[in-house]
């Protein structure tokens, strides 16, 4: 604390309350700068300083069980030097379920912020006389009994924490500290919960999963996917996502020659976080999880609103009373627009939608129309083919019975002259040889 004159005081607090914690334990940024009234990211600065500073060094790890990545970050309460860092990354390599380590570098920001700071403060030191030192040291005669604080702390993720070393003589500063302990494993996800949440990070679509970070999950999108996690499935969360993804236009600014989406990680929190909107606790985007049906609460919201834009009522962000609204909502996407809000109240992409989608509509029933057409042509067509075959073939059996008839009533006329012939002849012989009559079978 003593030689610590080139950090802010911001920095210094900061480096007392992650010494003060015990090797191990679980501590944020936005956890301390809750406790001390700072905002979400008050406190980053003066995290950047420390590790530029050494007083932390951010290590990242990667885990032999399951390949995946961790961030650690080790607290020193003096600046760590090449060998101490050195011999860290040496002695976690060294544990048996890691698999690789590398040292994490302060960001482009943190150096850029500390050579800042270290310029302003000796700018002041040389525009000013030298002032009376500050006495901190310990009473000679209390010295040998002092004990400092030696080795360093660990802790998981962007966390304070450590492992403390053993103690040290405050007049011994070049005694070597004792091995750091072990590592404590920081807080995991159940198997539940990490599937869950490598469910709903796989429903992110490709165009956002390129531009996002690759090695890790940001804190505040895993948080925020915990947090909707606890009330609503990985099913829902994964429909969800893939509703909003086109719903609210990321798909068309991520399309070639869109606008872009900007922030990947802030895009990818609009997608799972929870609406905050609608009082109904079931309600999912206007829609009611159990029932599946529209949100009253949600449908009256809009309604509301469309009436406040058409009676020139200000939303709660528009100027004084009897004056045009200068935000409107689109009813279909939820787009917030500026100025006067359209007849239609849609949103000019919803609207080129719209007339796409009749249009789209309006060719469909047309390719119906001529493909009925056509069905009915070929139908008709058909029907006509097989009632000319029809005949054709009743008219080639009328002929074959025909044939069968006439030559049916040909043999029965031989058949007749035949037999008159044969009368006839018997006859005459019975006419010519009247003694051959008592030998002739017919009487």
């Amino acid at each position: 604390m003593d030689d610590a004159d080139h950090l802010d005081m911001q920095a210094l607090g900061l480096l007392t309350v992650v010494l003060r914690h015990r090797d191990g334990y679980e501590i944020t940024l936005p956890e301390i700068a809750e406790k001390y009234g700072y905002a979400r990211d008050g406190l980053a600065g003066a995290w950047g300083l420390l590790q530029v500073a050494r007083y932390i060094v951010k290590v990242r790890i990667q885990w032999a069980g399951d390949n995946r990545f961790g961030t650690e970050v080790v607290v020193y309460d003096t600046p760590a030097t090449d060998d101490e860092i050195q011999e860290l990354l040496a002695s976690i390599a060294q544990e048996s379920n890691v698999r690789a380590v590398q040292l994490m570098p302060p960001t482009k920001t943190a150096r850029e912020k500390a050579a800042k700071h270290a310029a302003k403060v000796e700018a002041k030191r040389k525009s000013k006389p030298e002032r009376r030192k500050l006495d901190f040291s310990v009473p000679s005669r209390e010295a040998a009994g002092a004990e400092g604080r030696g080795g360093t702390r660990r802790g998981g993720g962007d966390q304070a924490g450590g492992g403390a070393g053993g103690a040290a003589p405050a007049k011994q500063p070049a005694r070597k500290a004792p091995a750091a302990k072990k590592k404590q494993q920081g807080k995991r996800l159940s198997k539940e919960q990490a599937a869950a949440l490598q469910m709903v990070k796989d429903a992110f679509p490709e165009q956002l999963r390129a531009v996002m970070p690759t090695t890790y999950l940001p804190q505040v999108l895993r948080d925020t996917i915990l947090q909707a996690l606890d009330s609503r499935t990985p099913d829902v969360l994964v429909d969800r996502v893939q509703r909003r993804w086109w719903a609210h236009g990321y798909e068309a600014a991520a399309a070639p020659g869109g606008k872009g989406i900007g922030s990947a990680v802030g895009v990818a929190v609009a997608l799972v976080r929870p609406s905050t909107d609608c009082p109904e606790p079931l309600c999912e985007d206007g829609v009611i999880l159990d029932k599946h049906v529209k949100c009253r609460a949600c449908e009256q919201r809009r309604e509301n609103r469309r009436a406040d834009r058409i009676n020139g009522v200000p939303s709660q962000r528009g100027g004084p009373a009897g004056q045009a609204p200068d935000r409107w909502t689109c009813v279909d996407c939820h787009t917030i627009g500026r100025g006067e809000g359209p007849e239609d109240g849609r949103c000019r992409d919803c609207r080129k939608d719209a007339a796409e989608a009749a249009d789209v509509a309006r060719r469909l029933k047309e390719s119906l129309d001529r493909t009925e057409a056509d069905r009915a042509r070929i139908a008709a067509e058909q029907w006509s083919a097989l009632l000319e075959e029809a005949y054709d073939e009743h008219a080639a059996r009328e002929r074959v019975a025909a044939r069968k008839r006439e030559m049916a009533e040909q043999e029965a006329q031989e058949a007749q002259d035949d037999r008159e012939e044969t009368l006839r002849l018997r006859e005459q012989m019975l006419l010519e040889h009247p003694e051959l009559a008592a030998y002739s079978q017919t009487g």
